[in-house]
């Protein structure tokens, strides 16, 4: 009897210490993130999505490719963003908010939401943040109270569509 309470209260104790460990590793986490703009937040390619990782995305542009020839013929401008449309997909623990944004000359034009699978519903964030990112030209926008999760997806998805769009050229 006395054997199985001391394994008890070993198990007990060894389970709280693992507990307490995955609690910290995520404060940590989180406090870090907190530091930084949503922005720049690191992409995986895996294919799969996390909360720290990116889908490999699709865009369209205005580029012109000759039969056989995979290079692609783009001005060199200096604008910040090339034009076309390029899509982005940002998910978090409660869903994943998926974004269109439409670049016209090397400024964004359009942004819209193709698809939201969170547990909040779309007009939580739209369309307060697509217009936000229109006005402040960036994905780091204010999120919105009470679907802090949902804007934190968006702006993934935004930035990641806006990495795509980024003009090598651009010096700023």
């Amino acid at each position: 009897m006395w054997m199985a309470k001391q394994m008890s209260k070993q198990l007990i104790a060894m389970c709280t210490v693992a507990l307490g460990a995955m609690y910290a590793a995520g404060y940590a986490v989180t406090a870090q993130s907190a530091d930084k703009p949503v922005v720049g937040v690191p992409s995986g390619g895996s294919g799969t999505t996390s909360r720290n990782e990116r889908p490999a995305s699709t865009h369209t542009t205005n580029d012109t490719a000759t039969a056989g020839n995979r290079e692609t013929s783009r001005p060199k401008s200096t604008a910040k963003y090339i034009d076309g449309t390029y899509q982005g997909s940002g998910s978090d623990q409660i869903g994943t908010v998926v974004v269109s944004v439409i670049i016209r000359d090397g400024k964004i034009a359009q942004v819209e939401i193709t698809q939201c699978d969170t547990h909040y519903p779309q007009s939580d964030i739209d369309p307060v943040l697509p217009n936000e990112v229109i006005a402040k030209q960036s994905a780091d926008v204010d999120f919105v109270s009470g679907a802090t999760l949902s804007s934190y997806a968006f702006a993934m998805a935004v930035q990641q569509a806006l990495d795509q769009a980024q003009n090598p050229n651009d010096k700023g």
